[in-house]
């Protein structure tokens, strides 16, 4: 029983070298989400038929896109203070055809917690 008490201690503490508390009612860690890690989660969630798209070959950062039409789910940020991933659910609508001028039409900005996997819809 002292050994646990001990070891609570340690982690309450942030000694390095035992983990940090995730969240609540949930495995103590120190890994967190990469935004691609989150951006997964996200397209599972939201956009599950979207398609995997890289800008080049074995790169590690990419996108999602619907097959067949411009709706794309893109990494945008990472906030400063809390650290949580910004992420665009989106469609590009073509204005122009000529000047291929057009704007997007947002479905849903997300915000994923690196460190619970947490995901919330940005009002």
């Amino acid at each position: 029983m002292r050994q646990i008490a001990i070891i609570i201690l340690l982690v309450i503490m942030g000694i390095p070298g035992f983990t940090r508390l995730k969240a609540l009612d949930k495995v103590y860690i120190e890994e967190y989400l990469t935004p691609m890690e989150a951006l997964d989660l996200v397209k599972e969630a939201y956009a599950d038929n979207f398609t995997k798209i890289s800008q080049e070959e074995n790169t590690k950062y990419y996108f999602y896109k619907l097959d067949m039409a411009d709706f794309y789910l893109v990494y945008e940020d990472t906030d400063e203070t809390s650290g949580h991933y910004l992420l665009h659910l989106y469609e590009f609508v073509l204005d122009d055809k000529d000047s291929e001028i057009g704007h997007t039409v947002t479905y849903g900005w997300y915000w994923v917690n690196p460190y619970t996997s947490d995901i919330s819809k940005y009002p």
